[in-house]
């Protein structure tokens, strides 16, 4: 009998970022015939950072979008076979919270892209995905094929149920994500918040075109990760809708990067998965991982409305002012 071959989802970020990565290592499992792993311990959502974090999120499945699957809470049974790739990994180092140089991880990260945009396999039946690998995320019909199957659990699934039908049900729906920061290191989201005011104004206009397109009866949704871009968005477009929910005090860093990061799990799970619940999204910036579940995940565009262009991501050399909001419909 053939051994089972594995290939591991191995993150402790985002929850954007872990369904990335989760996208990226079902495409390599679908096209290698792997057993497919979610294995998102040592994340500051959970108190037990011993704990997975598929579990605690959604339902148990045995297999996504064709792929065998295995995301339950205890992993310790699984009997990976070895050799690994990257060759450094053990079963031992699994069970602990990763900690590795930023430059292991950025090397790995190159490799695996490669290896999935190559198309290619290794012989090692056991392959772990620990880096940042947006580069290589499906297409999306096949990322929609994915995420369809994975169900909240019921606690989440029933507050985005209720919030829904008591603040968006019978309108149009315009959802607004804006991802701050809040004095955390985001990489190239910074650029897009170098003078704040004009950003705000920036998504708050586009939110306020998608609104005269979609009919005066539209209601706004706002999801952010920091109180001072609520507040100024409120500012511009008072009738907005904000879910309440924890948020850090401003400056002190992003929400899944701290000690109580669980008390806002359910907080961003739900946040996350009521930007979907909209007609049209303002995604800013463009490329947060945050809200590329709503992007794919959305309703279909109602019969009068017509797309707006895509916009790629700005040069590093372009004018602050280029940096608009992706309006996805």
């Amino acid at each position: 009998m053939t051994a089972r071959r594995y290939v591991v989802s191995r993150r402790s970020a985002g929850l954007g970022d872990l369904i990335v990565n989760l996208l990226v290592a079902w495409r390599f499992g679908k096209r290698t015939g792997r057993t497919l792993v979610a294995d998102w311990r040592g994340t500051r959502y959970l108190k037990d950072p011993g704990q997975n974090l598929f579990g605690a999120l959604f339902e148990p499945v045995d297999h996504l979008a064709g792929v065998p699957f295995i995301g339950r809470d205890d992993l310790s049974d699984i009997a990976y076979p070895e050799p690994f790739h990257p060759a450094f990994w053990t079963p031992a180092l699994l069970a602990l919270p990763p900690r590795r140089p930023t430059s292991e991880v950025f090397r790995d990260r190159d490799a695996a892209l490669a290896l999935v945009l190559d198309g290619a396999d290794v012989d090692a039946p056991t392959v772990v995905f620990d880096g940042c690998i947006n580069g290589a995320v499906p297409p999306p019909d096949l990322c929609r094929q994915v995420l369809s199957e994975l169900r909240p659990v019921a606690e989440i699934r029933l507050e985005v149920e209720r919030f829904r039908d008591r603040h968006l049900s019978g309108h149009p729906v315009v959802a607004v994500h804006l991802r701050h920061g809040n004095g955390g290191k985001i990489g190239q989201h910074a650029q897009y918040w170098e003078d704040f005011d004009a950003a705000v104004e920036r998504c708050a206009a586009a939110t306020q075109a998608v609104r005269a397109q979609l009919g005066g009866d539209t209601a706004v949704f706002l999801a952010t990760d920091a109180q001072a871009a609520a507040d100024a968005f409120l500012a511009r477009i008072p009738q907005t809708v904000v879910r309440p929910k924890f948020l850090r005090r401003q400056g002190e860093g992003e929400l899944h990067r701290w000690p109580l990061a669980f008390v806002t799990r359910a907080e961003a799970m739900i946040d996350m998965l009521l930007l979907a619940e909209s007609d049209a999204l303002v995604r800013f910036p463009p490329q947060s991982f945050f809200s590329l579940y709503a992007a794919l995940m959305k309703h279909p565009p109602p019969p009068r409305s017509s797309p707006a262009p895509e916009q790629s991501s700005p040069a590093p050399d372009r004018d602050p002012d280029d940096f608009e909001p992706l309006v996805v419909w």
